[in-house]
């Protein structure tokens, strides 16, 4: 941990001069533009990285927004790639067992049972993985039910392997 990690405040609340860029992010959700929400914070969280540093808390809070519009618009491989990234990011800055941390390794978890592309489920369910396993360690439950999805997606049993590709799990429920 650095030495600012024991210092860095998360916000509680929208930082002024960001509150009418989220304003608007959240109307352009509101009115079903899906896409357009994601490319603005997209763009919202590039320009913070730019401004304030990757690791800044404000950039990782818009990520963590990116990730939101990502599964909002459909993307589940895209909100479950942010959101590990972010968790990744977050442990460089805050303590290890954070609740920052943790709430993006289950967001992660969460976009990651919605990707039914095989490829793209394997490739970022073993980032997911090892992240849940730096966070959590192996004995969570969380652990072993991302291996058996892993396993059976990746075996022979092409019947066991559908099953597992069926999009499940809490991000089909969220709502802008």
């Amino acid at each position: 941990m650095t030495p600012a990690a024991s210092t860095l405040p998360v916000p509680a609340a929208v930082p002024e001069f960001l509150a009418p860029r989220i304003e608007n992010l959240r109307h352009t959700l509101l009115a079903g533009g899906r896409e357009e929400a994601l490319t603005l914070a997209r763009i919202l969280s590039e320009e913070l990285a730019e401004s304030h540093g990757p690791l800044h808390n404000y950039t990782l809070h818009a990520l963590e927004l990116v990730a939101f519009c990502a599964q909002l618009a459909g993307h589940p491989t895209m909100a479950t790639e942010v959101s590990v990234y972010t968790a990744a990011a977050w442990q460089r800055v805050l303590e290890p067992k954070h609740r920052q941390i943790r709430r993006q390794a289950r967001n992660g978890a969460a976009s990651w049972l919605t990707i039914t592309h095989a490829p793209d489920a394997v490739r970022t369910g073993t980032a997911l993985l090892a992240l849940l396993q730096s966070v959590y360690g192996k004995d969570h439950p969380s652990t072993p039910f991302v291996e058996r999805r892993l396993n059976a997606i990746t075996g022979s049993d092409r019947e066991a392997a559908e099953r597992a590709l069926r999009a499940s799990g809490p991000a089909l429920m969220i709502k802008p």
